[in-house]
């Protein structure tokens, strides 16, 4: 079996609010990517706190407000 490598590029994709958001989604938070691995909102769903996992595998949770935007990121193929 032969082993390729292939090529990827990660690109800026669109801004989401926190409830827009899933597990996996690649974001960026405080100038880094970061992997988000939890969504959860309080009683009233005005604050969205986001867990999630950066490169080094250190896990964090950052609070955003409803109508707050957060950049995703996705992997493309380069032609």
């Amino acid at each position: 079996m032969s082993a390729t490598m292939m090529n990827v590029e990660l690109v800026y994709a669109d801004d989401l609010t926190p409830d827009q958001l899933m597990d996996g989604d690649l974001v960026q938070i405080e100038e880094q990517i970061v992997k988000v691995i939890g969504i959860s909102s309080d009683a009233t769903g005005d604050n969205y706190f986001i867990a999630y996992e950066d490169d080094y595998g250190d896990r964090e949770i950052a609070t955003f407000g409803f109508s707050d935007k957060i950049k995703l990121f996705v992997f493309i193929q380069p032609n």
